[in-house]
């Protein structure tokens, strides 16, 4: 069913109402003028009733602009919902989709941490492997750097000690250097080849009165704990920088303080010490001299 087409025009029927109105207004004022009662009474009447059913009409057609209004923004009221709807709809799909991806990164959060972990752990595995395999390289290099024909006997220390200082004495004094042997007991015994001990001990006095450039003393104390020997060989020479001291056994290494030769005696001196499974290392501060510290196992191999 069409609606109905409200005009703000008027129409035909209003057009013909307004006549009439406006013929019985006239008819109505020239009847008072002519004082004709009778008439004006009948025109008053009618144009009463013309007024009425003019002013019905009228209403009738501003109540339909009303609905009509009413049903327009009804009509765009429904379409805003219908949008507001939509948005909702839009928004609710936008929620989802962002919890998924909050998700999502949550997951792949936690499994860079995981893999983050892995990784720190196979480097971590890695560098105990590496530093395994250079321990294992650095000893199996130092091993041609050891004497030929090894023969351990039960060898007294003290006695192999003296013989190395008797040997050096010359040189020592030369260089203004005295050498002391100090030790709580008269023997000590470890296995070990005699040549083996006196290359060790004559290495590392060698490399004293090389390094200590100045008159001094060198102090070899020797002493033994359980079934272990410690040995100290301490200078008061000029020393080194505690840096340069941690790598003073590495093979053809020269500290700040280098002077002519090869660098292999403390080199060698440590493959000894570790060939008979002990163990050797170095203290040292400028201007407070150099001490080689060693532990060896008195009945080793």
């Amino acid at each position: 069913m069409n609606k109905y087409n409200v005009s703000d025009k008027l129409t035909f029927i209003e057009g013909i109402l307004l006549a009439l109105l406006f013929v019985c207004y006239v008819a109505t004022l020239c009847f008072i003028v002519t004082n004709n009662r009778p008439f004006l009474i009948l025109f008053f009447i009618l144009h009463s009733c013309l007024s009425i059913i003019f002013i019905l009409i009228l209403h009738d057609k501003m109540t339909r602009q009303a609905l009509q209004q009413n049903d327009n923004n009804a009509s765009q009221f429904k379409e805003e919902l219908e949008m507001i709807s939509k948005c909702n709809n839009e928004i609710s799909a936008l929620k989802k989709e962002r919890d998924a991806l909050l998700l999502e990164k949550e997951q792949l959060v936690t499994k860079c941490t995981d893999a983050e972990k892995q990784i720190t752990s196979l480097t971590e595995a890695l560098a105990t492997e590496s530093q395994k395999q250079e321990s294992i390289t650095e000893s199996s290099s130092l091993n041609h750097l050891l004497p030929q024909d090894e023969t351990p006997v039960q060898l007294d220390i003290i006695a192999a000690v003296h013989q190395v200082i008797e040997e050096m004495t010359p040189y020592s004094r030369q260089s203004g250097i005295n050498i002391l042997l100090s030790s709580a007991s008269d023997k000590l015994i470890v296995r070990a080849d005699a040549s083996f001990m006196r290359i060790m001990f004559r290495n590392i006095i060698d490399n004293s009165i090389k390094y200590m450039n100045r008159n001094g003393s060198l102090v070899i104390t020797i002493s033994n704990i359980a079934d272990d020997l410690f040995i100290v060989l301490k200078d008061n020479g000029e020393g080194l920088p505690t840096a340069e001291t941690s790598h003073i056994f590495e093979l053809n290494y020269q500290g700040s303080n280098r002077v002519s030769g090869n660098g292999l005696g403390l080199t060698q001196a440590k493959a000894i010490v570790e060939y008979y499974g002990g163990t050797i290392y170095a203290k040292s501060e400028p201007g407070k001299g150099m001490g080689i510290y060693i532990q060896l196992p008195s009945s080793s191999r």
